[in-house]
């Protein structure tokens, strides 16, 4: 079963190990993170993980929001330009069919209208994953009031045929009045609704906000398995197997013309292209330790 997570990290530097550990212990195929805090010239490298990654805003030396999406390098990644003013990245991605995921933040502190997300989804090839932090409190997905901007991302919901995946759980907690709502949310495209499970984890990780665990109920290719070996690639047959193979006439109602052009596409690299062997066993960080792990399972049982 793929694993999606997706959360508000509120500082990516101050919470980098926690979220290490997390990409050793599940592995997922890709991570949206939101309120990374990071200035322009801060990496959001990860080893096994490419990055798209858009730097916070900064205001009297204190930067906000920032986001990221972290994907698998064994998954099919290309990046999608967007055109928008809205703090958001996208990628589209094939793990067990080919998709656009955005990972998007909406401050609480900043206006925006629902044209704006209109426009922004608009961009996106279907089917869409649009994962984020969007402030906005609905009794429709858990929160207890609801308020004006919840109000607009409803309208936009029911605009567009959309629904959260959401299950009501809160996935934000107050740090200092303990109250707890819901104003993250995992909204798919209504073809992709029932290809996912949605949780909760209750394991803050340094941040104030859950992580939110999205499981795919179909598997995808394997995570582990060989490189490219570019360097070493038949450039000539790869080149001119795909001048004839692409170029070629294909039906108009073809249902993903996209996955189709992508499995023709890794079909001559497979055949021109050589791979390095796949790995045979996950290995933990070093720092990953005895000690390191029963402390987090202390934590975890709040002793």
């Amino acid at each position: 079963m793929n694993n999606i997570l997706q959360w508000n990290i509120r500082g990516l530097q101050a919470n980098r190990e926690e979220l290490n550990i997390l990409l050793s212990n599940f592995n997922p195929i890709l991570v949206s993170l939101q309120e990374t805090f990071l200035k322009p010239n801060k990496s959001t490298a990860f080893n096994n993980y490419s990055s798209n990654s858009l730097p916070g805003e900064e205001s009297n030396g204190t930067v906000h929001g920032g986001i990221a999406i972290l994907v698998n390098n064994a998954i099919p990644l290309s990046h999608i330009q967007l055109n928008t003013s809205l703090q958001a990245v996208a990628v589209r991605v094939t793990c067990h069919k080919t998709i656009s995921i955005c990972s998007i933040y909406l401050s609480p502190s900043s206006k925006f209208y629902s044209n704006e997300l209109g426009n922004l989804i608009a961009q996106f090839p279907p089917p869409v994953l649009l994962l984020g932090d969007f402030n906005a409190h609905s009794t429709l997905w858990g929160c207890s009031k609801t308020d004006i901007r919840g109000k607009t991302i409803e309208d936009l919901l029911l605009k567009h045929n959309l629904s959260p995946l959401n299950d009501g759980s809160h996935t934000y907690l107050h740090p200092s009045t303990d109250s707890s709502s819901a104003i993250d949310l995992s909204i798919p495209t209504p073809s992709l609704y029932l290809d996912f499970s949605w949780d909760v984890v209750t394991d803050l990780h340094g941040s104030d906000y859950f992580r939110i665990s999205i499981h795919s109920y179909t598997t995808a290719h394997p995570v582990l398995y060989g490189t490219w070996k570019l360097s070493k690639g038949n450039w000539t047959t790869f080149s001119s197997k795909a001048s004839s193979d692409l170029g070629r006439n294909y039906p108009n109602d073809l249902e993903n013309p996209i996955e189709h052009f992508i499995d023709i596409l890794t079909n001559i690299a497979n055949n021109t292209i050589p791979k390095s062997k796949p790995q045979s066993k996950k290995r933990d960080p070093i720092w990953l330790n005895a000690e390191c792990i029963n402390s987090i399972r202390s934590r975890r049982k709040g002793t």
